[in-house]
């Protein structure tokens, strides 16, 4: 049991340092942004979910926000 709970938390180390990584390389305005749009989706739900699909282009992949909050 304690090997499994020390997988876990060696797991979500890992996922931090990610996390961490991926966030700090984001302009803040655009975090902030994405939270306003991320929190609308989850009160509102429907056509706000949206700002959650990611479509690929040439180059690679996007993430489309619907509109600003």
């Amino acid at each position: 049991m304690i090997g499994k709970w020390q997988k876990a938390l060696d797991g979500v180390e890992e996922t931090r340092k990610a996390y961490d990584g991926l966030t700090n390389r984001l302009d803040s305005d655009w975090i902030t942004d994405w939270t306003a749009l991320e929190e609308r989706a989850l009160v509102e739900g429907g056509e706000s979910l949206k700002i959650y699909q990611v479509s690929l282009e040439k180059g690679g992949a996007s993430v489309h926000f619907p509109t600003k909050c």
